[in-house]
């Protein structure tokens, strides 16, 4: 959560939470700023921290406000379970850091608080810190925040007012609010784990130059063909995963239970159980025809959307390539069905079109 329009300048620049650091850790961390890191706790089909970052860019594209590539992510720890916690900043902001303080981790203020238990009934719970005019927040599912005192109250209405462990000064207005239990400040492994020079900001570990060497001698040692021919497979391979994990991520929010490696005819079933059309429409034995028209072709093609209105049922379709499609395209039309194409693409070795499906 961003909240630039209700934190002043002064309220960044100031940072006056950086007095909750332990005096061993003054030297070694650089805080940036809540107003310029927003934190998601998000579902994420996959489990090591190199895909997690991967996928970031897919499933965070429409959370954030920004291109995605002026946009850098990061993954930490502390967010409930089965979720991931990510942190989305610009990366002029992770640039601008590292030129201050090169060597320093850079930490969003969010995290020098420890997130607060969830209530029993599972609903949200707020850890507050308030210091002078800017309030820190951190949220039990991981995420935080920080904005103006004066906003305080009118945001903690807007969550459905969750209840308020305090932490620092009194709170303004009368909002209730009870003491912190445990402890209340992220500890000191807490605030490492939480650095944002992750991916393409990733510090140097001094090992550049005898790699160097090592890759020099290797070079003038060993087979220039087996090394190019490695190269082009080890490309080959990152293509493949790509695109497997941007289809993990499409189907995870749309069909969790579904496979990049399923069958179009069983993408098409578990898409009829999760849209239930009216009683007494085609929408049934339109996909159905389809379902029998494409089993029937030696190509697989699979489902991206499919939305169904007026008799008429238009799919995204992706396939290996452009063949693919156009036979799918002629086994519909074979089976007697209305098909109109609309705008076709192939790109990252794969090929996308629109279909238009009539009676």
């Amino acid at each position: 959560m961003v909240l630039d329009d209700i934190c002043s300048p002064e309220d960044a620049t100031n940072q006056p939470f950086a007095t909750l650091l332990p005096d061993n850790l003054q030297d070694q961390v650089h805080l940036i700023p809540a107003q310029h890191v927003a934190l998601h706790a998000i579902d994420l089909p996959v489990r090591s921290t190199r895909q997690k970052l991967a996928a970031l860019p897919f499933a965070l594209e429409d959370a954030i406000a920004q291109p995605l590539d002026h946009t850098h992510f990061a993954v930490f720890e502390g967010a409930t379970k089965g979720k991931t916690l990510a942190a989305s900043a610009h990366v002029d902001v992770i640039r601008d850091a590292m030129e201050q303080e090169s060597d320093t981790i850079l930490v969003p203020e969010q995290m020098l608080l420890s997130a607060p238990e969830a209530g029993s009934d599972g609903t949200a719970v707020w850890r507050v810190y308030r210091q002078d005019n800017r309030v820190l927040v951190r949220v039990s599912d991981g995420t935080g925040f920080a904005l103006h005192s004066d906003m305080l109250a009118p945001v903690w209405r807007l969550a459905e007012t969750p209840e308020i462990e305090n932490t620092g000064e009194d709170l303004p207005g009368d909002l209730p609010f009870r003491p912190a239990a445990g402890a209340p400040f992220a500890a000191t492994n807490e605030i490492f784990a939480s650095d944002l020079r992750q991916g393409q900001f990733q510090p140097s570990r001094g090992l550049a130059r005898p790699l160097g060497w090592l890759a020099a001698s290797a070079a003038f040692a060993a087979f220039a063909h087996i090394a190019l021919a490695a190269a082009d497979a080890q490309a080959q391979r990152g293509i493949a995963d790509n695109l497997r994990l941007k289809a993990s991520v499409a189907l995870a929010q749309k069909l969790p239970t579904a496979s990049p490696d399923d069958a179009p005819a069983l993408v098409l079933r578990q898409i009829t159980a999760r849209n239930q059309p009216q009683s007494g429409s085609n929408f049934l034995p339109m996909l159905d025809s389809v379902a029998q028209a494409l089993m029937t072709q030696d190509t697989s093609v699979q489902f991206q959307q499919l939305s169904w209105a007026q008799d008429t049922l238009r799919l995204t379709v992706e396939g290996a390539n452009l063949d693919d499609l156009q036979k799918s395209e002629a086994a519909l039309t074979a089976s007697g069905l209305t098909v109109s194409s609309g705008s076709a693409t192939a790109q990252n070795g794969a090929a996308r079109a629109e279909l238009t499906v009539k009676k």
